[in-house]
């Protein structure tokens, strides 16, 4: 049976030329984009040299509900911004983890609060510790719930900027 790839013709129709067969092109646009999956889903960001590890990228959407707090981020790791969807007032700050890893957003004991800004994208850029974890809270009482969404990267190096939950 002679083969379908890459046929040579001399009928009349084609005048000799080369016809390239429609299953190559697809069979080739699979692999490529198959290659493609897989660079996209692994990511290309790595430190320096010497580190060679990959920092996780953590992106997360999700609704706060009236008068609670939530964890959003633990450490090692590095907050890059934090997008309010609501017009709610959102609180963020840092607590400190207990012996057994776990953090309790609703202690008293938690660095300076920061508000966000409602219906925006706050660029934080906040070193999280590896006893630290970071918390946010939906102040608004019984007005509803905020939409929130943030972006932390695991494993970020040292701390760039000094927001310390203090246990006096």
């Amino acid at each position: 049976m002679p083969s379908l790839v890459d046929v040579m013709t001399d009928s009349i129709e084609t005048g000799g030329a080369s016809m390239f067969s429609f299953n190559r092109i697809c069979v080739a646009g699979a692999v490529i984009f198959g290659v493609a999956a897989v660079l996209m889903a692994s990511g290309c960001n790595t430190t320096g040299a010497s580190g060679l590890h990959r920092a996780a990228e953590v992106r997360v959407a999700t609704t706060l509900g009236a008068g609670s707090s939530q964890l959003i981020v633990s450490g090692p790791a590095r907050l890059l911004h934090v997008d309010v969807r609501s017009r709610k007032t959102l609180n963020i700050y840092r607590v400190k983890l207990d012996a057994t890893g776990a953090a309790d957003c609703a202690s008293a004991v938690r660095s300076e609060v920061r508000a966000l800004r409602e219906s925006a994208s706050t660029e934080l850029d906040l070193a999280v510790r590896d006893d630290e974890a970071i918390c946010l809270a939906n102040v608004a009482g019984d007005s509803g719930r905020a939409d929130v969404s943030w972006h932390a990267r695991r494993g970020a190096e040292a701390p760039a900027e000094v927001m310390q939950a203090r246990n006096d």
